[in-house]
């Protein structure tokens, strides 16, 4: 009974900003600022979440983000598939030198080469070009991630030898064995790591804080800061923002068996 104590304790811990969330944004602009911790509202104003869909055009900020962040898993887990493989089973001189590299990057904070990647993507190195207010210049940094060619590599790794070898004995290709043979029996990891990588994704607010300055291409994270911060009450505010938090949150629930299957996978089924 403690342990299920504790955990409903922390359960309520983890739900409480959500549900805190939600009845905000049905409380009236002056009954939210009451003293004193009531959750619920005395009268539900249902009509907020309609009036913050429709005054923070909120099908248009959702399109931005879901075209941003979509294009991005994509770029990722196919940049990270390919720089797993080929340090995996390609072998490449220095790949000990190269993962270490990557190992070092992941002790670095993100915050730390903000200043650098701003500068680089304001004028490409070798192309001369301008990234700034494109997604390109979201995209670009969103398709590298050592953490997932890290998880990929060592996934790639407990494929049996045998699988690859019978298949370049047969005259597959390296691209062939990779996208018909590993990414197949990859795809429990590939598809957690797509969640892990859109929920990161979704809710990154700095990147396009610098990058995107065009109002109508900002993410809904970004855009809903600047309008939130001019023109509307605190209620509404709250409102849109549990929407805004609505897709990851689906996604988190929805799909939820496929990441505990991920943190207990111990090996390859084929």
């Amino acid at each position: 009974y403690g342990s299920v104590l504790i955990l409903l304790i922390l359960a309520a811990g983890v739900l409480f900003p959500f549900l805190y969330a939600f009845t905000s944004g049905l409380k009236g602009s002056t009954e939210i600022f009451s003293s004193g911790l009531r959750l619920f509202p005395k009268d539900p104003q249902w009509s907020n979440y309609r009036e913050a869909w429709e005054s923070f055009e909120m099908i248009h900020l959702f399109n931005n983000s879901f075209v941003i962040v979509s294009v991005g898993v994509v770029l990722r887990i196919t940049i990270s598939s390919l720089a797993a493989f080929a340090l995996s089973r390609l072998k490449p001189i220095g790949g000990r030198f190269i993962m270490m590299g990557f190992f070092i990057t992941l002790m670095i904070p993100g915050i730390a080469y903000l200043v650098p990647l701003f500068v680089t993507l304001k004028k490409l190195p070798v192309v001369h070009l301008n990234l700034l207010d494109s997604y390109w210049g979201l995209w670009l940094p969103y398709s590298t991630s050592a953490f997932a060619i890290f998880v990929l590599k060592n996934f790639f790794d407990r494929i049996p030898s045998e699988i690859i070898e019978s298949a370049r004995i047969d005259g597959a290709s390296q691209l062939q064995i990779l996208v018909r043979i590993v990414l197949p029996l990859s795809r429990s990891i590939i598809l957690i790591l797509a969640i892990l990588t859109f929920m990161d994704l979704w809710k990154d607010y700095l990147l396009p804080f610098l990058i995107i300055s065009d109002p109508t291409r900002q993410p809904i994270t970004v855009r809903l800061f600047y309008l939130a911060d001019n023109y509307y009450g605190v209620n509404l505010q709250m409102a849109a923002a549990f929407i805004a938090l609505l897709p990851p949150l689906l996604v988190a629930i929805l799909l939820q068996r496929y990441l505990k299957t991920g943190l207990t996978l111990g090996g390859v089924k084929g």
